[in-house]
């Protein structure tokens, strides 16, 4: 029976060992993203997540408003990239009614379904950040994406980084 304990013992500490040695160091990513969404009884944030693959690899929270209510949003973009100032990237926040909450495929936010489209050039030079914050009143219910995301950097860095979060208003 001893035997049984330190295997299994020995089997869960290899498993771990191999876990920590197969997770991305913190702050390999060239940027870290917060976005958060308050409404009067829901709140919800979400980190950096990148593109591809479509949607991101993190579900995305969800936070659930009424019609009318005030619905506080802000995000922060911190270039955490090592080696040096990341040149002309687009910043692009947005927040667009989706065809149903989680859906992966991106709404176009300069389309009908934009509610707000903002976006801005800049250099991020060694721990610059770009901040911003909102307040909206949803007046038709319904599934919405908010979103903030890098853009212009897929070429040099092999993907796009953003923070996302649903809003389902009844």
């Amino acid at each position: 029976m001893k035997n049984r304990v330190k295997i299994g013992l020995l089997l869960s500490c290899s498993l771990v060992g191999l876990a920590a040695l197969t997770l991305r160091p913190a702050g390999a990513e060239h940027f870290d993203c917060i976005l958060r969404v308050e409404a009067p009884h829901s709140q919800g944030e979400a980190g950096s997540d990148t593109t591809p693959p479509l949607g991101g690899v993190n579900p995305r929270p969800v936070v659930k408003a009424k019609v009318g209510e005030d619905v506080h949003i802000t995000w922060k973009m911190k270039n955490a990239f090592p080696h040096g100032t990341m040149k002309k990237v687009t910043i692009h926040f947005f927040v667009v009614k989706e065809a149903k909450t989680g859906q992966k495929p991106v709404p176009d936010p300069a389309g009908a379904a934009g509610i707000v489209d903002n976006s801005f050039v800049m250099d991020f030079e060694p721990n610059a950040a770009a901040t911003g914050a909102l307040r909206l009143k949803f007046t038709d219910p319904g599934s919405y994406l908010v979103r903030v995301q890098s853009e212009d950097t897929h070429q040099e860095h092999d993907h796009e980084h953003f923070s996302a979060i649903d809003v389902e208003v009844e």
